[in-house]
This record gives C-alpha cells, structure tokens and sequence, in this order.
C-alpha cells in the first residue's frame, strides 16, 4: 500500500538562482530512473545570458515533484535544504499538502525568516 501527498503552491526565490550552482542542486532535476528523489524541484526556465547569447538555466521558484510518493513528511527538511544551499537569495511562500486521508490528514510548510516551518490547520 503506497501514500500519496498531493502538494500544491510554490516558493519564490528573490533573486532568481541561476547558471553551474543551479545545474548542480539536487532539486534541478529530481528524478533517477524514472523515480524522484526529492517531493521538489526547482521550476527551470531558460533564459538568454545576454543579448543574442546562449540559454541560461533560472529558477524562480520552488514546486512539487508532480510525483506519487510513499510520503512527504520530508517535504519541511527539503525546503530548509534548499534555503541553506542557496545563501543570499530569499524564499519566500507555501506549499499545501493533502494526504490520503483528505480533511484530516492537511498540513503546509511556509517560510519565515529564512526557515521551514511545517504547520498543520486547526478548527476552531
């Protein structure tokens, strides 16, 4: 029996992370053999390095892995993971996550001041 967390909402990065660094993270491309290895990646655009120039690799923001997982519990340790290997660059935004269980089984990792934070809702 396998879980699956579906994940929704992004992370913004400020400034964007580009060039070797980028290419080099385990969140550029998540996958080996077909299977992720992180619940995030990095969303990759391409940009010229100057005018006429060739392609550069940007990430503006952090997504989910689009993947089935066994579980995301790990997702707050990733986010903080990212944030550490990239000083000087601001992430800033959510991620919502709904387990198997729907209603019950909700939580989200948000970032403050520079740390993960997992935070799970409450009815009042």
């Amino acid at each position: 029996m396998s879980y699956y967390t579906a994940v929704s909402g992004q992370i913004l990065i400020e400034p964007p992370l580009r060039g070797a660094a980028l290419k080099e993270s385990p969140f550029y491309y998540p996958w080996v053999g077909g299977e992720a290895q992180r619940c995030l990646r990095l969303d990759i655009d391409e940009e010229p390095a100057e005018p006429l120039g060739a392609g550069e690799p940007v990430a503006r923001r952090v997504i989910s892995a689009d993947v089935e997982r066994l579980d995301a519990f790990d997702m707050e340790d990733e986010v903080q993971e990212l944030i550490d290997a990239f000083p000087g660059h601001t992430f800033t935004g959510r991620l919502e996550c709904m387990g198997d269980d729907r209603w019950s089984d909700m939580w989200g990792v948000i970032v403050r001041n520079g740390r993960a934070e997992k935070v799970k809702p409450v009815v009042v």
